[in-house]
């Protein structure tokens, strides 16, 4: 079993960064940021190198969403192909899209943000608009807070 948790970790004090598309160039992993009607974003490893490809309509907050739930697939499962992420699917169900998606909350949520107090008394979506991500992130990150 993969330990997220401590992967965003090692991976925010060895590069002194959270910010997901300055970690990708960290780690050589070109973004390329197109227009597409339904797809959010995807990753791609071809001849050993690693792309992360987003769309370009998306709000900024949102792109960052994409970014980094695409660079848990790059370090988590870059053995796979292209996965895709469409608009009406942000929070596909499966092992490893569920994976990606707590890489991008462990990356994006920084808990030592907000106090623990505020945290046990804020509400779902009080701390998705605090930390500017979906909900469905505040629930990956704050399992143990929240049920």
């Amino acid at each position: 079993m993969i330990n997220i948790h401590a992967r965003v970790k090692h991976l925010i004090q060895k590069y002194e960064t959270r910010n997901p598309e300055r970690l990708a160039e960290e780690l050589g992993i070109t973004i390329i940021k197109r227009p597409f009607k339904r797809t959010m974003g995807f990753f791609r490893k071809e001849l050993r190198r690693k792309f992360i490809v987003v769309n370009s309509n998306l709000n900024e907050n949102t792109q960052i969403l994409v970014i980094a739930h695409e660079l848990g697939h790059a370090l988590l499962h870059s053995s796979s192909a292209a996965t895709y992420i469409h608009e009406y699917t942000l929070f596909p169900r499966g092992k490893v899209e569920i994976e990606a998606n707590k890489f991008a909350a462990e990356l994006l949520i920084d808990e030592k943000d907000i106090d623990k107090h505020c945290l046990e008394n804020m509400c779902v979506s009080q701390l998705a608009k605090y930390f500017k991500v979906p909900e469905e992130l505040v629930e990956f990150k704050f399992k143990k807070y929240i049920f």
